[in-house]
């Protein structure tokens, strides 16, 4: 057998003959002392194999020598030194006319290539990732620690299995169709999915391989699906009440109107919140919001989305199906707000709600116009008070764009001056002798000209500008007073409305104490008036403020007496220097003798208490001699004066003085 092997093969390489003994070999393979197969030439090379026992090796070549195999491959390593080594084993039948007649078996270190795989299983299965890898039939080449733990099933179970078959419920799912598009369009996909079997999500990458089968990375992001739960529940529900907010609302209305679906929006906002809030607190004005909610949630059925739109402000909506529906859930709405409060957290009250109605698409084809709109009606039912729905015409947006321009230009009206004090005085029936003047607001503005007070005190309670306008008018007042008081000798009372809400502030009541001390006027002189509410008997805070004010030598006035809460009981407790009985008592003489009677008694009650009386709203001259004969002598209204401007009290100071004409 004449063979040339060459020196300068890279690898080693012997030829055996056809009974497996080694005829020739090359330099590389005399010179290998690292490898128990490179024996010399001589021995018998499948005896040696057959005493290592190395069988997959003896039967290969001996496959190959037989004509059974056309080559033969394997791997082994080889420790006879203190490095192991790693070694290729090809081996190919040596043909001499068609006749085999030995074999050429080549050696080739593969030791690094080795270890570099090595490294990549080290790596994959130390991977925090999930890996798997398919081939291009679907099956399982490999899966590593981390895919195990994740797909619940171990190497051996899945090795050589079909994905599809070993998990159906994920066909014709974002997996199938993403793994899909990897395997056929050779293109990387990267998604989030949810499998449902194993209740967990899913962040998948998966690449094509050379060899036309995919790799796969993925991991559980359940915890980042959790916690982006909670950052949307964040950002779309209230923090106090935890029911959707404005954000999620607008949301959801604007797939209603992109489904052309109609629907009724009803604006709920609560009468008199602020009144509570002031009076026992914002912690308890938030306890009351959360009995608001859990009472509107609990009442009324499924069918009501609801949602805080801030504040004391609630938007409800429900699928519109005719106006007896609109009419019946406006009802069924305000009924669950009236009823009684049992919390025992929060004090005894009860409370009533504004309710303002638009329909989609009749009221608007946008949100921010359909929510414009039923707040608009919301604030035409709060001007009737108590439990009132009102539905949206196009008229009021007239009186909506009016209220705007309102709120707008009130602090301007201030620097410009076109709010001013109106001075309304106050007589004595006995004498006819002005012995006080109450200051009143009026605004001449020049768009939408007099403006009433009814209509802009209001605006400027709820948008909180109260404070500004007040204090201008006081500061203003005294300022004219001291005049008075200097040219004509005037020292009568002076009397200012103040609101609830600013006596619940500390600072307020030190500002009033400056004005007057600024204006060098005696306290006395001074009178502040307060409206019946529920404030006045429940806050702590403002019945020190007005204990404090009373102290300081200011007197105190209860405004609009008989009609508010009238607790008489709560009377004793307030620093009362005189009370001021409405109008509607005195319109009452000589029509309604239930109304008489009260008035009777309440002039009795005062006296007894001796507290001053003053009567509101006086034109004739029969309610006059109603009030002489039943001891009450103080009084304001028209059959004396309108409210008169500065320059009108002037005019009236420089020709008559305080006096009046005799009027019995």
């Amino acid at each position: 057998m004449d063979i040339e092997i060459t020196n300068s093969h890279i690898d080693q390489v012997a030829v055996i003959n056809i009974d497996g003994e080694i005829i020739q070999v090359n330099r590389l393979w005399e010179e290998n002392d690292n490898n128990p197969f490179a024996v010399q030439t001589g021995n018998d090379y499948l005896k040696l194999l057959n005493e290592l026992d190395e069988l997959a090796a003896y039967n290969g070549i001996t496959d190959v020598l037989n004509g059974k195999m056309t080559y033969f491959h394997t791997t082994y390593a080889s420790s006879l030194s203190t490095e192991i080594k790693s070694f290729s084993m090809l081996v190919t039948p040596l043909l001499e006319d068609k006749i085999i007649i030995g074999a050429t078996i080549i050696l080739r270190d593969v030791s690094e290539n080795e270890n570099e795989q090595m490294e990549v299983y080290d790596v994959l299965e130390s991977m925090t990732d999930a890996f798997i890898s398919l081939d291009k039939n679907w099956k399982f080449t490999y899966i590593n620690k981390e895919a195990e733990r994740l797909l619940f099933a171990s190497k051996e179970e899945l090795l050589g299995q079909d994905i599809w078959g070993r998990f159906p419920e994920a066909i014709n799912t974002v997996f199938d169709e993403n793994y899909t598009k990897t395997m056929k369009k050779r293109e990387q996909t990267r998604f989030e999915a949810y499998y449902e079997p194993f209740d967990a999500w899913f962040e998948v990458n998966s690449y094509p391989k050379e060899n036309g089968g995919i790799s796969v990375y993925f991991n559980n992001i359940n915890d980042k699906k959790v916690r982006e739960r909670m950052l949307w529940d964040t950002a779309h529900h209230d923090y106090l009440t935890e029911i959707p907010n404005r954000l999620l609302l607008y949301k959801n209305l604007e797939n209603k109107i992109a489904d052309s679906i109609p629907f009724v929006i009803f604006f709920l906002d609560l009468n008199n919140f602020k009144l509570i809030n002031d009076a026992y607190g914002h912690d308890i004005g938030d306890e009351f919001l959360v009995e608001v909610t859990n009472r509107l949630k609990d009442e009324l059925t499924s069918k009501y989305f609801l949602s805080r739109f801030g504040g004391d402000k609630f938007i409800l909506y429900t699928e519109y199906i005719d106006e007896f529906q609109v009419q019946s859930d406006a009802y069924q709405i305000l009924a669950v707000i009236e009823k009684p409060f049992k919390n025992t957290a929060l004090p005894p009250m009860n409370m009533s709600a504004s309710l303002g109605v638009s329909i989609f698409p009749e009221d608007g084809n946008n949100v921010d116009s359909l929510i414009t709109a039923a707040d608009t009606a919301m604030y035409e039912a709060k001007k009737i008070k108590g439990d009132q729905w009102i539905r949206y015409n196009r008229e009021m947006s007239k009186l909506l764009n009016r209220r705007l321009i309102i709120e707008k230009s009130l602090e301007q009206a201030v620097i410009n001056k076109e709010v001013y004090p109106v001075f309304l005085p106050q007589v004595d029936i006995l004498n006819n002798k002005i012995t006080g003047i109450e200051v009143l607001t009026r605004w001449n503005h020049p768009e939408l000209g007099v403006i009433h007070p009814k209509e802009f005190i209001p605006v400027a309670e709820e948008t909180g500008q109260i404070r500004m306008l007040t204090e201008y008018i006081i500061d203003t007042s005294l300022f004219i007073y001291t005049k008075w008081g200097k040219i004509y000798n005037f020292s009568e009372e002076v009397s200012f409305n103040i609101s609830s809400t600013l006596l619940n502030e500390p600072s307020f009541v030190s500002f009033l104490l400056y004005q007057v001390n600024k204006h060098s006027i005696s306290r006395d002189k001074i009178a502040i008036e307060i409206t019946e509410n529920s404030q006045l008997y429940s806050s702590s805070v403002i019945l020190n403020h007005l204990h404090d004010i009373r102290e300081a030598g200011i007197r105190i006035v209860i405004d609009n007496f008989g009609i508010g809460y009238s607790n008489l009981a709560y009377i004793v407790n307030l620093p009362l220097s005189k009370v001021k009985i409405d109008k509607f008592f005195i319109n009452s003489i000589g029509n309604n003798q239930k109304a008489e009677a009260i008035l009777q008694s309440i002039i009795g009650l005062a006296n007894n208490m001796k507290i001053d009386i003053l009567v509101d709203g006086i034109k004739t001259k029969e309610q006059i001699e109603f009030l002489h004969v039943h001891k009450c002598t103080l009084v304001q209204g028209p059959f004396y004066d309108d409210p008169l401007t500065e320059e009108q009290f002037n005019y009236r100071l420089q020709q008559f003085g305080i006096q009046y004409s005799d009027r019995l």
